[in-house]
């Protein structure tokens, strides 16, 4: 390992090439955290120039490098193991001010001493100057991008980057430079940089020959680095993680894949074929699945890409896995298993896995499998995923038997819902199931297991407890934070009531309402035993109850009603939400309504009835608790 201190001039100002390697994540820096603060510094050297201080180089960070073995022919090529935001920054920055020069000054030998930080010069002999002209050379990423913006004037890049934007539906003249801005990270870089140039040139009162060289020397020579050169026995990876402090600066998988990429690096891969092959999808923002978007999992807010790998993590290792603590846990894992002989058999193993994850948040609703996975996004249970990794990726477990586990899952989540079981301890519950896949490789033999627990926290309810517990229960009210889960229920309820003889009409859990038919504030319109009930009576019946010793009292009818309408037998499903004044309507203003809705079989149930109260709500809830036990079958 050798140090160096070079200033931007040293470090540029040379024949060279600083390559970010395939696996280096893209361009991310930013004007609220990079760049303006770096800018700040920048004006701060140079009004000591101004002031004529005794001027000291501003420490700018540290950049770690690796050289690549090179012929004579060819320029020297280091990796860059750390320090490329900071690189690529600087290169934009130098570009930015050359343009300024080109606009202000227009003077050839200063653009060519600019030239000179930005592009190797062609030597004799050279057959592939193309290929190692820029000092610095992006991921393929950022490589279009990039080169765009150092081999042009501001001209041709306002022409090729910015104006097309203009030209697209809906932007205009006001908002386009922000859109391009967004859209291409290094030319907001660039523009950040070219724009605070002006800025200061417009404000200073001295003559362009004046200020430009200040501006040019505080560029060049007071900005340092703290420049590592690695040798052969130095370790990449060790010094990679403990300078970025294991995910203060960068997200765990961008961890992950720095540790992955440098062991493949040092095994003499061809990094770029397996790069392409196995890991490309997770950092291309073009590609159809959204790796890095974000989404949350109770009250944690984390990329798909996260949560991915900890439930991959959790199947590997059979434990629950820290959300703070991915990379630690990924590297104990891979440190700890001799089952990849090679990076490239442990790149495949993740990629295999990462295709059944996105078969789970993008399911085909045509299967058993895509129809288990929507109903869990509705209900918003996400620690199931480890074990439908497991059963899912098993290779020794037949497809139908994979089916029928399936299935048994699904009804398992479904009764414990309606029933009101607890979902806290999911994690330990499947757990404890994947480390069953193993030796339960039949659905039958996975069910009999299942059906041996018999805790709160893990029994699967019976078609006795699952009609004990849902006739009586106010569904509604204690699941209003997971309605999308009720109506999720009472879509499948539509679907099997249709059969093969129904019109096909495929409905999705998107824009449907679930409606009370007994609605919420029945006093105004349905009486109870023949009288309206004036909202004062109904407002403290909650409380008036407690006092009232007769099970059949005034208040007790109240607040037993009050329950009912809360029932899966009082609960529907619409296309469009009806008008709260028709919600709250008596029931044969409501019933025309919820016949014009007639395209659910749910709503042709109420055509027929005279009158909706507390016995039909029940004789209702029995028949849907019937429908609930042929689908979800235990």
């Amino acid at each position: 390992m050798n140090l160096g201190k070079p200033h931007l001039e040293d470090l540029f100002n040379k024949q060279i090439r600083f390559q970010i390697p395939v696996f280096q994540r893209h361009y991310v820096w930013n004007e609220k955290d990079q760049w303006q603060p770096l800018w700040d510094d920048f004006r701060n050297k140079l009004n000591e120039r101004n002031n004529k201080n005794k001027n000291h180089p501003h420490y700018t960070g540290s950049i770690v490098l690796f050289q690549e073995s090179t012929t004579t022919s060819t320029v020297a090529t280091y990796n860059v193991i750390d320090g490329q935001q900071r690189l690529t920054t600087f290169q934009l920055f130098i570009t930015a001010f050359r343009e300024i020069c080109r606009k202000h000054v227009g003077d050839d030998n200063l653009l060519n001493d600019l030239n000179k930080l930005l592009f190797n010069d062609k030597v004799y002999g050279q057959t592939d100057y193309d290929n190692q002209k820029h000092k610095l050379e992006p991921t393929k990423f950022n490589n279009e991008e990039f080169k765009l913006i150092l081999d042009n004037t501001y001209d041709k890049v306002e022409e090729r980057l910015i104006s097309p934007i203009l030209e697209e539906y809906g932007i205009g003249w006001k908002t386009y430079r922000d859109v391009a801005k967004k859209r291409y990270r290094m030319l907001a870089a660039f523009l950040f940089f070219y724009e605070k140039l002006e800025e200061l040139l417009e404000e200073s009162t001295e003559p362009m020959e004046a200020i430009i060289p200040k501006l040019l020397l505080t560029l060049k020579r007071d900005f340092q680095f703290v420049e590592i050169n690695l040798d052969q026995n130095d370790d990449p990876q060790m010094i990679f993680e403990t300078m970025n402090g294991r995910g203060a600066s960068l997200t765990e998988t961008d961890l992950i894949r720095n540790y992955i990429f440098m062991r493949a690096d040092r095994s003499q891969v061809d990094l770029d074929s397996v790069y392409e092959q196995y890991w490309d999808e997770f950092d291309d923002a073009s590609a159809e699945f959204k790796w890095h978007e974000q989404t949350s999992r109770g009250r944690y807010y984390e990329t798909h890409l996260q949560f991915f790998v900890i439930d991959y993590l959790t199947l590997k290792m059979r434990n629950d896995i820290r959300y703070d603590q991915v990379f630690y846990h990924y590297k104990f894992f891979i440190v700890n298993n001799d089952s990849f002989t090679t990076v490239e058999e442990e790149l495949k193993e993740l990629n295999r896995f990462s295709s059944i994850y996105k078969s789970i948040l993008k399911p085909n609703p045509e299967t058993v499998f895509g129809r288990f996975c929507s109903r869990l996004r509705d209900m918003g249970i996400s620690t199931i995923y480890p074990l439908i990794l497991a059963i899912q990726g098993h290779s020794k477990i037949p497809l139908q038997e994979k089916i029928g586990m399936f299935t048994a899952l699904d009804s398992y989540i479904t009764r414990r819902f309606l029933c009101g079981y607890t979902t806290k301890n999911y994690n330990k519950v499947f757990l404890d199931f994947i480390k069953q896949v193993d030796t339960c490789k039949t659905a039958e033999k996975f069910i009999e297991y299942i059906k041996s627990k018999t805790g709160d926290t893990n029994l699967w309810p019976t078609d006795t407890i699952l009609r004990e517990k849902l006739k009586e229960r106010p569904l509604y009210r204690e699941e209003k934070n997971r309605t999308r889960s009720i109506s999720n229920i009472l879509l499948e309820i539509e679907k099997f009531r249709r059969g093969k003889k129904q019109e096909k009409i495929e409905f999705v859990n998107e824009g449907l309402t679930i409606e009370h038919v007994l609605p919420q504030m029945w006093y105004e319109h349905w009486p109870l035993e023949g009288n309206l009930i004036p909202q004062s009576e109904f407002d403290i019946a909650v409380h008036a109850v407690m006092t009232e010793e007769d099970q059949n009292g005034y208040y007790h009818k109240i607040v037993n009603r009050n329950n009912k309408l809360h029932s899966l037998g009082n609960l529907t499903l619409l296309t469009t939400s009806l008008n709260p004044s028709v919600s709250n309507s008596s029931f044969d203003i409501k019933q025309k309504e919820l016949a014009k809705q007639s395209t659910l079989l749910l709503n042709t149930y109420f055509i027929e009835f005279e009158n909706w109260d507390e016995s039909t709500i029940e004789k209702r809830t029995e028949l849907l608790i019937d429908d609930i036990i042929k689908i979800w079958k235990y």
